[in-house]
C-alpha cells in the first residue's frame, strides 16, 4: 500500500471509531431520556400543585437542556433525580467529545400546569 493509501485508511478507520463510539453514547443517552420519561409516566395531578419541573440534559452553555412536567402524586421523586443525574453525566461526557457550535442562549425555566388531568410544561 502507498503511503497515501495508509495515511488516507488509517484516517478513516479513526473516523469510524469515532463514529462507532458516538453512536453508542447517543442511544445511551436515548435510553435514559426514555427511562426518565417511564419514570414520569402519565404525570396525573388533580390541580397545578400537585406538578414540578425538572431540568434535563446540560447544553452548551451550561444551563438546562430542556425541561419536563412531571407529579409528586404518580412520580418516586428520589428515582427521578438518580436517572436524572445519570442521564445529565452521560450527556455531557458526550457532548465534551463532541461539543456543538453555536451561541449560548439561556432558557427561561418554564412552570408545570395542570391540564386535563395531566402535568405539562407551559412557558407563561
Amino acid at each position: 500500500m502507498k503511503p497515501l493509501a495508509r495515511i488516507a485508511s488509517t484516517i478513516c478507520l479513526g473516523l469510524l471509531a469515532h463514529c462507532a463510539v458516538y453512536a453508542e453514547e447517543s442511544s445511551k443517552v436515548a435510553r435514559l431520556r426514555e427511562e426518565i420519561m417511564t419514570l414520569i409516566g402519565p404525570a396525573t395531578c388533580a390541580n397545578l400543585v400537585n406538578c414540578r419541573v425538572a431540568a434535563l440534559g446540560i447544553d452548551a452553555c451550561g444551563g438546562p437542556q430542556e425541561y419536563v412536567a412531571y407529579s409528586w402524586l404518580s412520580t418516586e421523586k428520589a428515582a427521578l433525580e438518580t436517572k436524572i443525574a445519570e442521564y445529565n453525566f452521560e450527556q455531557e461526557d458526550a457532548q465534551k467529545k463532541s461539543p456543538a457550535a453555536g451561541a449560548c442562549v439561556t432558557k427561561p425555566e418554564p412552570v408545570a400546569v395542570c391540564v386535563n388531568r395531566r402535568c405539562v410544561i407551559s412557558n407563561r
